[in-house]
């Protein structure tokens, strides 16, 4: 495997450095952080740990606001999608399959990088880690998989109704999980991250 960096000038003043690990694939995982959930958190790790067994390339991406090392305004989250795109397409011609993984905040974005990319005829797979009331419309245009915890304040009941009505996404739920798909009990919580990985390496197979 090969790691080498993406670095690219950013609205916020400093550079990204977007992590590309490569394996030689034709299959690209493009992974989006949450808003203080990076790519080295557990849920996306693992993630990332099962797209590398499965023999894709993995791309993760970082936020201009997290390498400047301050706070989010969603009032830019329109430059964020931009500047994920840039970065995207900076590789995304070698590849011939694209699949994204999302967490939280990642979700809306994911929903949509997708959204514009389909304008080009390009189909992408997604799979949305504990996505939020504001990325529900784009889950119902996407293909792939959703996994959400019922203990989640991020997602509201009628977002969970309307997303497991979702035609072309399967969707599964962490009974008691929280935002993190955690639950009170440390070893129960580590099962669950084993059942998770059972999912990932699912939508891997595909």
């Amino acid at each position: 495997m090969n790691l080498n960096y993406i670095t690219l000038p950013s609205f916020w003043g400093s550079e990204v450095r977007h992590r590309h690990i490569s394996n030689g694939s034709t299959s690209l995982v493009v992974f989006f952080p949450g808003q203080n959930y990076s790519c080295d958190l557990p849920l996306l790790y693992y993630a990332k740990q099962s797209a590398l067994e499965h023999q894709n390339d993995v791309l993760l991406l970082e936020y201009g606001y997290q390498s400047a090392r301050t706070e989010l305004d969603f009032h830019y989250l329109d430059t964020i999608v931009e500047e994920c795109l840039l970065g995207i397409r900076q590789i995304s011609e070698s590849y011939q399959t694209v699949h994204f993984v999302s967490k939280s905040l990642g979700t809306i974005i994911a929903g949509r990088v997708e959204e514009s990319w389909k304008a080009e005829g390009i189909t992408i797979r997604q799979l949305f880690l504990t996505p939020v009331d504001k990325s529900v419309p784009y889950l119902l245009q996407s293909s792939g998989m959703a996994i959400y915890g019922t203990n989640d304040p991020m997602i509201s009941e009628e977002s969970i109704d309307i997303m497991h009505g979702a035609a072309k996404l399967k969707v599964h739920a962490v009974p008691e999980g929280t935002h993190a798909l955690e639950v009170s009990s440390v070893h129960h919580s580590l099962k669950i991250l084993a059942e998770l990985v059972e999912l990932y390496d699912e939508f891997f197979n595909k």
